[in-house]
């Protein structure tokens, strides 16, 4: 499945907390599968970004320079930051996505096995098969 960084890293960030619930094995296994079909993906995604900002975040003796609050960074340029980093958010990668079925989702509703709420079936619908 083709996936922009955007996207991959959205649902990278988010799936983790999903992880720790109790799931049908079929849905944890293809969790497991598909962070782990990301994990290269969010790694160059995230060696890229430091390129970046290297090129255009202002540097002191210590590095990074970073705002008081040290939320971000201060930038040179911050319309060539924000054009660079648009398209490395936009930039499409492969990756071998496991799904499961609506009936398998169906099941985390029983007593055995934690709910999903409406955000987390958000996160999982890149894998889930109509």
């Amino acid at each position: 499945m083709k996936m922009k960084n955007k996207q991959i890293l959205a649902i990278y960030n988010n799936i983790r907390p999903i992880k720790q619930k109790q799931l049908p094995v079929k849905i944890g296994f293809a969790i497991n599968k598909n962070l782990a079909a990301m994990d290269d993906a969010a790694k160059a995604y995230e060696e890229e970004r430091m390129k970046i900002l290297n090129r255009y975040g202002e540097k002191d003796e210590n590095g990074l320079k970073e705002s008081e609050d040290g939320k971000e960074y201060l930038l040179k340029d911050k319309k060539a930051y924000k054009e660079a980093m648009d398209e490395l958010w936009e930039i499409e990668t492969d990756i071998q996505i496991n799904t499961v079925t609506m009936n398998d989702v169906e099941k985390c509703d029983s007593e055995k096995f934690d709910a999903l709420t409406p955000f987390e079936l958000e996160i999982l619908d890149f894998m889930i098969e109509e």
